[in-house]
């Protein structure tokens, strides 16, 4: 993947946002319970993937890439 991401209906550089009100103690995360074989499915219990939100200057389209 690109370091710089672009939009998909712009193509636009992508400006990185922070997540804030996420929960108790302010984080979110991604973990896979390991029973999909899909994207996520691949990945193990210590694998947690933090969602980073993207937003599009131009169009406001807003996109959430697990990192």
């Amino acid at each position: 993947m690109p370091s710089e991401k672009t939009c998909p209906d712009c193509e636009e550089p992508l400006e990185e946002m922070e997540l804030q009100g996420t929960d108790a103690l302010g984080t979110l995360s991604v973990v896979s319970d390991g029973s999909s074989d899909g994207f996520l499915g691949g990945l193990s219990a210590d694998e947690i993937l933090t969602p980073v939100p993207y937003v599009c200057p131009e169009c406001r389209r807003t996109l959430i890439y697990a990192e």
